[in-house]
């Protein structure tokens, strides 16, 4: 009896090793949640899923309401960069209300599904995710009924009919695995997102992977635990895990990870219980619970170990310039599949140049939006066959050598700074780099010690400004230029700091200014008020592959159709010059 029973276990234990390696490689699946009210455009190679935040359900029951649908459509787009990617319509959230009331009567689910599929086959998606937070329960302030539970299941019977075999139906669902019966919705799903965080508050941690002194009640293992042990296999959980913090203390609730580092008072600790990372005050006291690349490594290899379908994050945007969480979890999970896509082009079936952008968070807040809005242009040029962008808030990663692999340099807001630094970017200029730089990044005065940087730009230091910005009217110098040749000969650009500088660029016989400040704009400004002078805004050195725009202030530099021209005509001009030939006739 005993051999038999010690037969049943092994049988037992082998048949659970069995399932937690039965998700291959090419079925794993990284989620993430993208909000309509955020401006970042997603690298789509990072991701198998993109879930877009959010639909609701309508004010008469019965259909799908989407928020921006014009940014829908945008990450839809993104499909055109990677044919692989998974474009689906979240539709709920907290405080998404008229869940209950739809799904109470089976007409208006019905209806409701079949407004799915219209949405779907309008926006070309691949999917629907139900996030109704929470069935039964009203504590996001949305009304509920003791029949949710069952109604629910009933919905997600109905969305599987009408969305059919080959399309998706995933759902967000409370760590605790409370509100859901998912015995009963597993055949009719494709997979369950598990929202392990916001498990607790400061000063406990919100994402605990583990039990420990700083955890909260659930952990993500418990989450996990608690989703099987409802009814889910493990081949259909994501593990969810978030791109930020939160506090409740002396630190506000909500703290994206890319804003972290502004916290003072307060340092670094690493939970080696929990696997979890937090701010601790002077007091011990544990401020904000948060995640960095080291536990999201931790969290995927627990989801690998335990054969889970793959990870969730949320959101996107909460990440830092340099993505390095949305990296750890891609590389973590999808392993070679990630390595294959980032040795293709990012932006089409080959690569025509390289760019790096260079730019800094630590600006005054003006100038790291106008880099926050670059970013997002410049990574608009690259869909189809274009180029490959690269984005770093750190230069001293780019010694000449590794510099020099780069046909062109964008620096929106910020120049090197150590000598190490500026020595690489003088001798990738003086070896035939490109550059386009934009206002803050031409910054110069006596405290700026480089005399090669004033010697590129032309000699000229900076002089004054108008206050506040306001837009103004620009002239050319010349069409007879290829930045300038498609422009009008005079055009209002949009609200910027203009910098003045003395001697005037154009003073400089090595100096061709091809855009101007008007002399009609005089006086210019309300508090810091320029008379008169030359005001050269556009210019370029013959000695070099450059181009500096004086342009970039604030979060609103793109939206006039004709600065953009003038940015890409810039830019394109620059790349153009390349000593090898030019790149966009290879």
């Amino acid at each position: 009896m005993k051999r038999i029973l010690l037969s049943a276990i092994l049988a037992i234990v082998s048949a659970i090793c069995v399932s937690a390696a039965t998700v291959a490689e090419s079925d794993r699946v990284v989620v993430a949640y993208v909000t309509s009210w955020s401006r970042v455009i997603p690298d789509p190679f990072c991701m198998t899923h993109l879930n877009y935040a959010f639909g609701h359900v309508n004010d008469t029951f019965d259909g799908v309401r989407v928020d921006n649908p014009e940014r829908l459509h945008q990450m839809v787009a993104l499909k055109k960069m990677n044919p692989d990617l998974k474009v689906m319509l979240s539709v709920g959230g907290w405080g998404s209300g008229r869940f209950s009331e739809m799904a109470m009567e089976g007409k208006r689910r019905k209806s409701f599904a079949e407004d799915c599929i219209r949405v779907v086959e309008e926006f070309g998606l691949d999917g629907i995710d139900i996030d109704w937070e929470y069935p039964t329960s009203s504590a996001a302030d949305i009304s509920s009924s003791p029949k949710d539970t069952d109604n629910f299941t009933k919905l997600m019977k109905d969305l599987r009919k009408a969305l059919g075999q080959d399309r998706l139906l995933t759902l967000a669902s409370a760590a605790s695995a409370e509100y859901i019966d998912f015995k009963a919705i597993e055949p009719y799903m494709d997979f369950v997102n598990i929202m392990a965080y916001d498990m607790a508050n400061a000063p406990k941690h919100h994402s605990a992977l583990y039990e420990s002194e700083n955890s909260g009640s659930i952990t993500s293992d418990g989450a996990v635990k608690a989703h099987i042990a409802a009814g889910m296999p493990a081949e259909k959980l994501v593990l969810g895990m978030p791109f930020y913090g939160r506090g409740g203390l002396k630190i506000s609730s909500f703290n994206d990870y890319k804003d972290l580092h502004r916290h003072t008072g307060v340092v670094e600790k690493w939970d080696e219980k929990a696997m979890v990372p937090y701010l601790e005050d002077e007091e011990g006291v544990l401020q904000l619970g948060f995640e960095n690349p080291r536990s999201l490594r931790i969290k995927c290899e627990y989801a690998l170990e335990k054969g889970l379908k793959g990870a969730m994050y949320w959101d996107y945007d909460g990440d830092n310039q340099d993505g390095d969480l949305r990296k750890t979890v891609a590389k973590s999970i999808l392993g070679d599949r990630y390595a294959e896509t980032r040795s293709a082009n990012y932006a089409g079936k080959r690569v025509r140049f390289k760019a790096l952008l260079y730019y800094s968070e630590n600006v005054e807040e003006a100038h790291a939006q106008f880099a926050h809005q670059t970013i997002d242009f410049f990574k608009k040029l690259t869909y189809g066959e274009g180029y490959s962008l690269e984005l770093t808030t750190d230069f001293s990663k780019y010694p000449y050598e590794k510099l020099k692999e780069y046909d062109v340099v964008i620096m929106p807001n910020v120049t090197p700074w150590a000598p190490a630094e500026r020595a690489a970017f003088e001798q990738y200029m003086k070896n035939g780099g490109g550059w386009v730089g934009f206002h803050a990044a031409a910054y110069n005065d006596r405290n700026t010690n480089w005399p090669w940087l004033l010697e590129f730009l032309g000699g000229g230091v900076f002089l004054c400004n108008n206050w506040p910005p306001q837009p103004v009217l620009l002239e050319l110098d010349t069409q007879d230029h290829q930045v300038t040749k498609n422009l009008p000969k005079e055009f209002i650009a949009p609200a910027s700091e203009w910098y003045q500088w003395t001697p005037s660029p154009r003073d400089n016989a090595d100096i061709q200014v091809l855009v101007s400040l008007s002399p009609k704009n005089y006086p210019l400004g309300i508090k810091d008020i320029v008379y008169s002078g030359d005001w050269p805004v556009v210019w370029t050195n013959h000695n070099y592959r450059m181009i500096y725009l004086n342009m970039g202030h604030g979060d609103e530099e793109y939206i006039d159709a004709t600065q953009n021209l003038l940015f890409v005509n810039a830019f394109r001009w620059v790349v153009s010059q390349d000593p090898d030939g030019d790149p966009f006739d290879r």
